[in-house]
C-alpha cells in the first residue's frame, strides 16, 4: 500500500511526538500525513463492512449497518488522551458499526462471525471487548471486534455491535456534548459530573435506580434546562430534515451519506449502490475543509422515523432514551406526591408540564406540516411513515401521562400536592385551550 510505503513506523512515532508536544499548532505537512494515513483505510474498511453488512442483515432485517473514518481532530485528541499509543497502530482510526434492533440478535451476530470465521474475508485480531456483559464506568455498552483483511493488509479495522437501545444511548452523550459544549465522550465525569451522572443513570433498567437517582434525573433535567436546549435545536430541525428526506427519491435499498458540522444542520445524499456511495463517502472525507462528521449507512428498508433516532446526533431529533427521561420524570413526582414533598412535587410536575407543553407544539407543528407537503401526501410509503411516526410520538406521550396520574389520585393524606396539581393543570389547559 501507498501510505505503508511513504512513511515508515519511525515517520508515525515521530508524528506522535510532534503533535502532542504542540497540538494546538499542528503544521500543515503533518495534517497532510494525517489524512494520507486516513485515505489508506478505504479498501480494508469497504471489505469487511460489506461481508459484516451482509452477515448482519442475515441476523436482523432491522438493522442498521454503517461505517466512518475518523476526523483529524479526534485522533489528535486521542494521541493526547494516550501518550504511548502509535497513530498508525490505533485500532479505531477506520471502523463499522452493526446497530442491531435488540441485545439477543447482538450475541447472534457476534456468534455467527466466531462461527463463521474461515468465510470471512478478515480475522480477529487482539482482544474482544464486550461492553455490554461488562458495561463502561460512563454505561457504554457495545461489542468491540478488531479485524484485518486475510490479504495480510495489517490496517484494523474496528467492529462495533450494539443493540439500538445502546446506540441511542450512546447518541445522546454525542448530542449533549455538543448542545453544552462538554466533552463526557472524551473525559468522563471530569468533563461535567452532574451530566456525567446523568447519563450513567439513564444507561441502567429502571428496576435498577433508587429513588435517589430519579430525583437526581429530575433535578439535573431542571437545572440544566435539559429538554428545553433540545427542544429548541430539535424543534428548528426536525421539519427541514423531514423536507429534505421527503424530496429524495427514496428507495427500499439504499445507501445514505450523512455529514453535520458544527452548526448541528445536517445534509444527506441518497445512493443504490454501494460502490456510488462509497466513492462519494472519501470525495467528500478527501475535501472536508469544514472538518463535518461523515457517516455511510445502510438501510435495506428506507424510513426517516428509523434513521432519525439511529442517527439522532446528526439529525438532532428524539430518540427513545428521551422517552426514558420522561418516565423517570413521572417516578420523581409519584414519589414526591407520596412523601408530600411539596415543594419537590411542584418543580417535578411543572417540569413535566413543559415538556408536555413543547411536545404538543411540536406535535400540532408536525401535523400542520404533514397536511401542507404534497410530496408526503401523494407518497403512500412516506404518508404511512410520517403518520405512524405522530401516532407514537402521541401515544407514548398518552401512556406515560395515565400511568402516573392514575397514582396521583385524591386523598386528604396528599391534600397539598393535590391541589398544587390541579392549579398546573387548570393553568396548562389555559394555556393550550384545551376547555374550548
Amino acid at each position: 500500500m501507498e501510505a505503508e510505503k511513504k512513511y515508515s513506523n519511525k515517520d508515525y512515532k515521530r508524528l506522535g511526538d510532534r503533535i502532542r508536544s504542540n497540538p494546538n499548532d499542528v503544521s500543515d505537512e503533518d495534517l497532510l500525513m494525517l489524512q494520507h494515513l486516513r485515505i489508506g483505510y478505504k479498501e480494508p474498511l469497504a471489505i469487511i463492512f460489506k461481508s459484516i453488512e451482509k452477515t448482519a442483515y442475515r441476523v436482523d432485517r432491522n438493522c442498521i449497518c454503517t461505517y466512518r473514518v475518523k476526523r483529524i481532530e479526534s485522533i489528535i485528541s486521542k494521541l493526547l488522551r494516550f501518550p504511548e499509543m502509535q497513530v498508525n497502530r490505533a485500532e479505531d482510526i477506520a471502523g463499522c458499526r452493526c446497530i442491531m434492533t435488540t441485545t439477543e440478535k447482538v450475541y447472534e451476530l457476534y456468534e455467527r462471525i466466531l462461527k463463521n470465521k474461515d468465510k470471512l474475508p478478515f480475522v480477529i485480531k487482539g482482544t474482544i471487548h464486550d461492553y455490554i456483559e461488562n458495561p463502561k464506568e460512563s454505561g457504554y455498552r457495545s461489542i468491540h471486534i478488531n479485524a484485518v483483511l486475510k490479504d495480510g493488509d495489517n490496517r484494523r479495522i474496528e467492529i462495533q455491535i450494539r443493540a439500538l437501545e445502546h446506540h441511542n444511548w450512546a447518541t445522546l452523550v454525542e448530542t449533549t456534548d455538543l448542545l453544552f459544549k462538554t466533552k463526557i465522550k472524551e473525559l468522563g465525569k471530569n468533563a461535567n459530573h452532574d451530566l456525567f451522572e446523568f447519563h450513567r443513570l439513564l444507561s441502567l433498567p429502571e428496576k435498577a435506580l433508587t429513588n435517589k437517582e430519579k430525583y437526581f434525573i429530575a433535578d439535573t433535567i431542571i437545572k440544566y434546562s435539559y429538554i428545553e436546549t433540545l427542544g429548541e435545536v430539535y424543534n428548528r430541525n426536525y421539519l427541514d430534515v423531514r423536507a429534505q428526506w421527503n424530496k429524495m427519491r427514496i428507495q427500499r435499498n439504499q445507501f445514505f451519506l450523512i455529514s453535520t458540522g458544527s452548526d448541528g444542520i445536517p445534509d444527506f445524499i441518497g445512493f443504490i449502490r454501494f460502490e456510488e456511495a462509497e466513492k462519494a463517502y472519501f470525495e467528500r472525507f478527501v475535501n472536508n475543509e469544514e472538518n463535518r462528521n461523515i457517516v455511510l449507512t445502510h438501510l435495506q428498508t428506507a424510513d426517516f422515523t428509523k434513521i432519525s433516532i439511529a442517527y439522532s446526533n446528526y439529525f438532532l431529533t428524539f430518540n427513545n432514551t428521551m422517552i426514558k427521561i420522561l418516565l423517570y420524570l413521572s417516578d420523581a413526582i409519584v414519589n414526591s406526591y407520596k412523601h408530600n414533598r411539596l415543594r419537590a412535587f411542584n418543580r417535578y410536575y411543572q417540569q413535566y408540564a413543559d415538556i408536555v407543553s413543547f411536545w404538543h407544539e411540536k406535535q400540532k407543528l408536525e401535523v400542520r406540516s404533514f397536511r401542507n407537503d404534497r410530496i408526503a401526501l401523494n407518497s403512500r410509503l412516506i404518508r404511512e411513515e410520517w403518520t405512524n411516526s405522530i401516532n407514537d410520538g402521541i401515544k407514548a406521550l398518552r401512556r406515560i401521562a395515565y400511568d402516573m396520574h392514575k397514582q396521583l389520585t385524591f386523598s386528604p393524606l396528599h391534600l397539598a400536592p393535590f391541589i398544587s396539581m390541579k392549579r398546573m393543570q387548570r393553568k396548562f389547559r389555559k394555556k393550550h385551550k384545551l376547555d374550548e
